[in-house]
């Protein structure tokens, strides 16, 4: 190439560098003007909406009149950076899963092993039959050992949710037997005439009385709107720590598009007064009011939720396992008749008094070598697949695993995963609302100590997944829903969710338009929002029926234990226990040790606000004798300079059998027995 050649490319490569330039300064020119054009109609937007009357509700009003569908794009509201919830009437703020200050309770590596050993249960049951399991054979008997079991009906005793019934005959089988007509059976094989396997299985059959008041009920599916209702709990579990410890199982629902409720706010101190809400509507207090007169009464009078299931033609279920402390039975009178069409705690009494099995804190963790909760699982998978083409309402709740330790929730990842994962493929969620959900988080232990601890305490979580034509038959209501993800929600809202679900007619357009529109002008909205309908910007805790205690849209300082308010407080809330406790004069009176932790609590405010007329205080105290830790929230009233206190006094640490000495379940918290 000579010199003149060598020119003209040179010039040519310089004409397109400058080419090149001009372009991207005109492109860039071009995206700042688009830019300030979209900011300034949205700014004009704004200030446009913002001189109307009413403008909280104006946006959501618009947006529900909007033809709305199920895709993302209609779904506006996203993450906000720091916030789990951010609206004008709740600021929730969001947490590392895996925040270095709390690392360190979480490092925990050993593997979880049940005392009675590691070897596979010798007889096991599908929805029909029982069967020796070939690879467990080996364990109990010599290869040309023929195996000897045999098998017995039990129930529950009549009027009696203690008790159990055994069937005097014991009927023999080699291989496997078809079980026609047992729910509940006991399982014994012996060798050379000596027990050596005791086992028992839960069975679904169906009942004819049962059967008469559904048959003629339409079946869930597209044709009549209805879902049944899968609800799977996991006591003790916050929000977090179900994304820290059980991440496969997050995974799963995540597939299913299931919607996690990241604003959901316990109202109540243990699994009780959350789940009263969830199962009836009403506080603990109402219901005390309502049915529950006498801490010695059955809950048989309570409207609980599963009897409208049951009145619209749904078969009902209800399963727990810790069976000493569970929801209606720790310290209770449980139920005279069985609650539900099919009802577990025969079942559960049997196998840990039979054969439960390393008991740890509360409850056993183990039935034989199989883990209480996969039991659970096992039943639950035999409900959902027996009544897979039928109307059904399944409420389980478990709470052997993750009860006492904030870590062992991470022994039940796989089981859940895979039951969820089998139950997709297997087709026994298309007609279904399966609902994974909490109460609390752990409220007691180290971890709960920590300033993140005392925040998941009041954050458990909740995710629900829907099938997909219902999704598409109901596209406001699901567009509601997945809004509401990130909005101040309750227990009481859930009840209210789940009666949506039993009544799928008011899920349709106009009638859901139609309410959604008054709940969303009318200066009073109910207690309970069904998260099918619009949640308003301006909720807040009062609003959602939160006590104060438990309200997590508050900001929070640290201020000195030495603070004449706070001391004024920490003598109050020892008064206070020791006012509780008088009563019970068995009980020693109790006296401060030490303050742990104080902190002055105020509510989201603006500067149009005036100033708050109370202000309170959340006390950390340990007492003697016992070095019990409690925790309580101090109201003080600046007009009259009065202290009171919101909610309930927590206790943040075990008290083992420091409290025998009384039977009352509220008092074992604050009583030292002498």
């Amino acid at each position: 190439m000579d010199q003149d050649e060598n020119h003209y490319v040179l010039i040519e490569t310089n004409d397109k560098r400058g080419n090149s330039r001009l372009r991207k300064w005109l492109i860039g020119l071009l995206i700042c003007l688009c830019a300030s054009l979209v900011i300034v109609n949205s700014f004009t937007y704004r200030q446009f909406i913002s001189s109307h009357s009413t403008p909280r509700f104006h946006n959501l009003i618009r947006e529900n009149e909007i033809e709305v569908d199920s895709s993302d794009a209609d779904v506006p509201m996203g993450p906000v950076p720091g916030f789990v919830v951010r609206t004008s009437g709740c600021r929730i703020p969001s947490f590392e899963v895996m925040d270095e200050s709390i690392r360190r309770y979480f490092q925990e590596t050993t593997e979880f092993q049940c005392n009675a050993g590691t070897h596979l249960p010798l007889v096991d049951s599908n929805l029909t039959s029982l069967f020796v399991d070939p690879k467990a054979k080996a364990y109990f008997y010599n290869d040309t050992e023929p195996v000897q079991c045999c098998w017995s009906k039990f129930w529950r005793s009549e009027g009696n949710d203690n008790s159990i019934s055994y069937e005097s005959t014991c009927q023999n089988f080699v291989n496997s037997t078809r079980i026609k007509d047992g729910e509940f059976v006991k399982v014994k094989c012996e060798r050379k005439g000596k027990e050596v396997y005791t086992d028992y299985h839960a069975f679904v059959p169906r009942k004819e009385s049962v059967e008469n008041r559904c048959g003629s009920s339409p079946a869930p599916g597209p044709g009549s709107g209805r879902l049944s209702v899968l609800i799977l709990g996991l006591d003790s579990v916050s929000r977090l720590n179900f994304h820290r410890t059980m991440p496969k199982t997050v995974a799963a629902l995540q597939g299913l598009g299931a919607v996690e409720m990241m604003g959901y706010n316990k109202v109540g101190d243990n699994t009780f007064p959350n789940l009263v809400p969830v199962l009836s509507g009403l506080s603990e207090e109402e219901l005390t009011i309502a049915c529950w007169t006498t801490k010695k009464k059955t809950f048989d009078d309570c409207p609980f939720i599963w009897s409208n299931f049951s009145a619209a033609g749904y078969r009902t279920v209800l399963g727990e396992d810790a069976c000493s402390i569970t929801t209606f039975n720790y310290l209770k009178s449980g139920f005279k008749n069985e609650p539900t069409d099919y009802y577990l705690r025969p079942y559960c009494i049997a196998t840990e008094n039979g054969i439960g099995n390393t008991h740890k804190l509360n409850a056993d963790l183990c039935v034989g070598t199989r883990m209480t909760f996969d039991n659970l699982l096992a039943y639950s998978r035999k409900v959902a697949e027996e009544f897979a083409k039928d109307s059904y309402f399944a409420f389980f709740w478990q709470a052997s695993l993750t009860h006492d330790f904030v870590t062992y929730s991470k022994f039940g990842d796989e089981s859940y995963r895979r039951f969820i994962d089998q139950a997709a493929d297997d087709g026994l969620l298309e007609h279904t609302a399966l609902i994974v959900m909490s109460d609390h988080g752990i409220r007691w232990g180290s971890f709960r100590q920590t300033y993140q601890g005392y925040v998941e305490e009041r954050l458990p979580f909740v995710f629900i997944a829907l099938p997909r034509w219902w999704r598409e038959k109901f596209p406001s209501a699901w567009a509601n829903f997945r809004r509401n993800s990130r909005s101040l929600t309750t227990p009481f809202d859930l009840h209210e969710t789940l009666q949506h679900i039993l009544r799928p007619e008011e899920l349709e357009e106009d009638k859901l338009k139609e309410r959604s529109r008054r709940i969303l002008t009318e200066r009073n909205t109910p207690r309970g929002l069904s998260w099918f309908l619009p949640i308003p910007d301006h909720r807040n805790c009062s609003m959602a029926g939160i006590p104060g205690q438990w309200c997590m849209c508050h900001l929070s300082q640290s201020t000195p234990t030495t603070d004449p308010m706070v001391q004024q407080a920490v003598g109050f809330l020892v008064n206070e226990l020791n006012r509780l406790l008088q009563s019970y004069p068995q009980c020693a009176v109790l006296k401060l040790k030490s303050i742990l932790n104080s902190k002055v609590w105020g509510a989201q405010s603006h500067k149009s606000d005036k100033a708050a007329p109370a202000t309170d205080y959340s006390i950390t105290i340990q007492t003697q004798p016992g070095d019990a830790i409690f925790e309580a929230s101090i109201r003080h009233r600046a007009e009259d300079l009065s202290q009171t206190l919101v909610g309930s006094i927590s206790r943040l640490n075990l008290y083992g059998k420091q409290s025998a000495c009384v039977d009352d379940f509220k008092m074992r918290l604050y009583c030292y027995c002498p």
